[in-house]
């Protein structure tokens, strides 16, 4: 395992201070003196935890990780995700060297700094495999893979792995069930092949027989992607022998090639649009991950979508809650003007008067987002009413009350405890429209790929064309069958023992049950390419992946094909 990804840094933490200066011709967040402050403090604090590591003194690196999520907290954010990751680095450089003491000390200091990450399990994974703790070791491998599941900026990518690994599975079964059928069927079609050729008048001897049988079946070869349009020619003469639910499932396999070259592109058009940095900041920002990047990458969104009502509000979050209260004030009140009706800004702005102690602005802006019929209309009525309270305005303070328990009733108790007597509640509106700039950013980019993309759309569902070109030559194939009166559904070739071990779904298809053969090639086929997953998988930028994906898939193969001989030699 070596440290890989956008976010690794060696220095991480000089990163965190360079990250409060501009970068010449850059784009960037402007940040205040004490925002600058606070990042170069987390730079000191860093350098004085190295040194406490090195020494081995565990107590005083404590306390510096202690210090370092205090400053954190003062930023308003949660997390330290390089300072972690750089960690858990060296935690794993010294466990190499048989210093597991100090690993332990350096992954519980990444974890402190940014709990949850899936980079820490599988580093300590890492860590447990040199101890030889082996079942320790796939515990935090599978616990890294779950947080995987749950992380703002890779649960998109790990969606499209998914969705990716989904339409391959398909495919690769598909392909598997039309080399099934003719395992089952291609006796009969060799013979049908002859009586064809010779109109029924004489056999053909098998000298001549059998390697006529093989330029027929097999020339689809010599062409460029020979093994597809093997696949599919293969479905289209084995259509005519095929049961009503063998042929349910060749249409299924044809639908799936066809389409797959389109839902393949969009997959990747969408991973392109995820792995950019100014994107991969917005979850990150939003779940308070506080890394040496952050504020480049968010400053090259603006630039990417110049005066975005969206992107302005989210910074203007950002800025409310690193406490620059100004920039805030100035984006919520742009943001408001180019959208008289966003409810989420007037309650931010409202709540910036109100910690100015200018109650009758906050007022102000909170009475209209509350006569704004909107899902944040309650919260309006509750940060309306607490402003009237504090400014001695109790009748006034009741009703409003009284509107906010009857709008969001559920909500209330909820204001109450986070905000407690005398403070308001923010509406996070800007933080709230992640997806929306996400998807401007994809329109961003077609409308520059402009009528290339059209074209390359068309070009992508040609495949579905052919497919359909396929079905009809089905059709008419399975006319001429019945024309010359050959063949008819059902198999004829009876599988072995083994062969019903080796191959899922060879028995169910002999019974003519093709949803059953289809659905039993599934399991194995995905963890085959679960096996195989760095090769066609989409990449997610991690400090440390899991490393250990092919010796779990082929375990779970191994289990399979157990289970499988245990039933089969059972029924013998």
């Amino acid at each position: 395992m070596t440290p890989c990804g956008r976010r690794w840094r060696c220095t991480a933490f000089v990163l965190l201070a360079l990250a409060a200066l501009p970068a010449a011709g850059d784009e960037y967040v402007e940040l205040d003196p004490h925002v600058q402050q606070r990042l170069l403090d987390l730079q000191d604090h860093w350098i004085q935890w190295l040194a406490a590591f090195n020494q081995g003194d565990a107590e005083r690196a404590g306390e510096l990780v202690d210090n370092m999520l205090v400053t954190t907290r003062e930023l308003g954010m949660r997390s330290l995700p390089d300072l972690s990751l750089a960690a858990l680095v060296r935690g794993v450089e010294v466990a190499r060297r048989g210093d597991f003491a100090r690993a332990g000390l350096a992954l519980d200091a990444a974890e402190r700094l940014a709990p949850g990450e899936p980079e820490t399990a599988f580093a300590r994974a890492a860590v447990q495999r040199l101890e030889g703790r082996w079942f320790a070791a796939a515990g935090n491998l599978l616990a890294g893979y779950a947080r995987l599941s749950t992380a703002p900026a890779e649960r998109p990518l790990l969606v499209s792995n998914l969705a990716l690994g989904a339409i391959y599975t398909l495919l690769l079964a598909g392909a598997l069930f039309i080399a099934l059928e003719m395992m089952v069927n291609g006796g009969r079609l060799v013979h049908h092949f002859g009586a064809l050729v010779t109109r029924g008048r004489r056999t053909l001897p098998l000298a001549a027989s059998l390697p006529l049988a093989a330029v027929l079946l097999f020339w689809p070869l010599l062409l460029p992607g020979g093994v597809a349009w093997l696949v599919l020619y293969w479905s289209l003469l084995l259509w005519t022998y095929a049961a009503l639910s063998e042929r349910l499932v060749i249409v299924v396999v044809w639908l799936v090639v066809g389409l797959s070259p389109w839902a393949v592109a969009q997959l990747r058009e969408r991973v392109a649009v995820e792995l950019m940095p100014p994107v991969q900041a917005l979850d990150r920002a939003v779940a308070g991950q506080l890394y040496g990047g952050l504020f480049a990458d968010l400053g090259a969104l603006s630039g990417l979508l110049t005066d975005e009502p969206a992107v302005e509000h989210l910074l203007a979050d950002l800025h409310r809650r690193l406490g620059q209260s100004e920039s805030a004030r100035s984006l919520y009140r742009r943001v408001i003007a180019e959208e008289p009706g966003n409810v989420a800004a007037h309650i931010d702005l409202g709540t910036y008067y109100f910690y100015k102690d200018d109650y009758g602005a906050a007022i102000q802006y909170f009475e209209q987002a509350s006569r704004t019929p909107s899902p944040l209309q309650a919260l309006a009525y509750f940060d309306l009413a607490q402003t009237y309270g504090v400014s001695y305005h109790f009748e006034e303070q009741t009703t409003a009350l009284e509107s906010s328990r009857r709008i969001g009733d559920r909500s209330y108790g909820d204001w109450v405890d986070a905000t407690g007597e005398g403070n308001v509640v923010t509406a996070d509106g800007g933080f709230a429209r992640v997806g929306e700039i996400r998807s401007r950013v994809s329109r961003q980019m077609a409308a520059d790929e402009g009528e290339g993309r059209r074209v390359e759309t068309l070009r992508q569902l040609w495949s579905l064309a052919i497919v359909l070109a396929f079905a009809a030559a089905a059709v008419a194939f399975d006319a001429t069958r019945r024309r010359w009166h050959l063949g008819g559904p059902g198999g004829v070739r009876s599988a072995n023992r083994w062969e019903r071990l080796l191959l899922p779904g060879l028995s169910s298809l002999e019974e003519g049950r093709g949803g059953a053969a289809f659905a039993a090639l599934l399991l194995p086929v995905a963890l085959l390419l679960a096996a195989l997953g760095g090769r066609w998988a989409f990449h997610i930028p991690l400090g440390y992946a899991g490393g250990a994906t092919l010796p779990l898939a082929v375990a779970a193969l191994v289990v399979f094909f157990a289970a499988r001989a245990w039933s089969v030699l059972r029924e013998a």
